[in-house]
């Protein structure tokens, strides 16, 4: 299946989303449509979420958390526990949010564990800890024994200025130390620092997903990525509310790839990365 306006015969995943309780999304998303300067594609609630995806043919959502404070993590993960288990007919699920200034690290990663996240999601723009700080090395061992998906933001970030510490070099540096790590590096590898990523990351261990690079850099350089990478290691996203996840998957669509990998990155990946099952 290719072509604009057309919707897959097959499950899709949309691994990079951003939702928020009701109470907050009333908030935090017209602050941030402002600083970023876009209009939100939904209202950044799992309601308006699970009526987007039914609009154009997505099955499910992972939700990537960000905790811009340490105090908020826990109260964050248990509303999102809670939230996903009420949420499940809607195909709304949740990674874990993380802070590296946790009191209690190891204490965390087990209640993340005990609430069957299958990873976290992390921001060095927003949470200004760099991939390489000696602090995090326990933390990244401990989520390589446990399992634990590390989901990282990747390059820059429209709201922050550089130099960026989630930059591909780092990255790939990461993935060297930590070999068992699973690591997912949104953007392609990194959000207009594509040149880098594809000449550090593509064909690596790493994940990467294609959340705000459509529309943002050439189909041809994503289509290149794609081929040297591997269909086996890339994820659908779209980075939803802040791109518009129709428009991104018709935009996918058009590339020309073959059916099994486009049943790859839309969904057997995330499935088998996250433990996601559809009803």
């Amino acid at each position: 299946m290719d072509g604009k306006n057309a919707k897959p015969d097959f499950p899709v995943i949309d691994a990079h989303v951003h939702l928020y309780p009701d109470f907050l999304a009333k908030k935090v998303v017209p602050d941030l449509a402002g600083r970023f300067g876009n209009e939100p594609s939904f209202d950044g609630t799992m309601d308006g979420c699970a009526a987007k995806n039914a609009e154009c043919g997505i099955r499910a959502a992972l939700n990537l958390p960000v905790a811009t404070k340490p105090e908020s993590v826990f109260r964050t993960n248990r509303f999102w526990a809670e939230a996903v288990d009420l949420r499940a007919k809607d195909g709304i699920r949740s990674l874990a949010a993380f802070h590296p200034l946790l009191a209690d690290q190891p204490a965390e990663l087990e209640h993340i564990v005990s609430c069957g996240f299958a990873g976290l999601k992390m921001h060095p723009e927003y949470q200004r800890f760099g991939f390489g700080d000696p602090s995090m090395d326990e933390v990244w061992a401990a989520m390589s024994d446990l399992g634990l998906v590390a989901y990282l933001h990747a390059g820059g970030e429209r709201v922050f200025a550089g130099p960026y510490r989630s930059n591909p070099l780092e990255i790939a540096k990461l993935q060297r130390r930590f070999p068992r790590l699973k690591i997912v590096a949104a953007h392609l590898g990194g959000f207009g620092m594509w040149d880098e990523a594809e000449a550090l990351l593509a064909g690596t261990s790493t994940y990467l997903d294609l959340s705000h690079t459509f529309f943002w850099m050439s189909k041809d350089q994503i289509f290149r990525m794609i081929c040297k990478h591997g269909a086996d290691r890339i994820l659908f996203g779209s980075d939803a509310p802040w791109q518009d996840a129709g428009k991104v998957l018709e935009e996918f669509l058009t590339l020309p790839l073959g059916r099994d990998e486009q049943e790859a990155i839309c969904f057997r990946n995330a499935a088998e990365l996250f433990k996601i099952s559809l009803p």
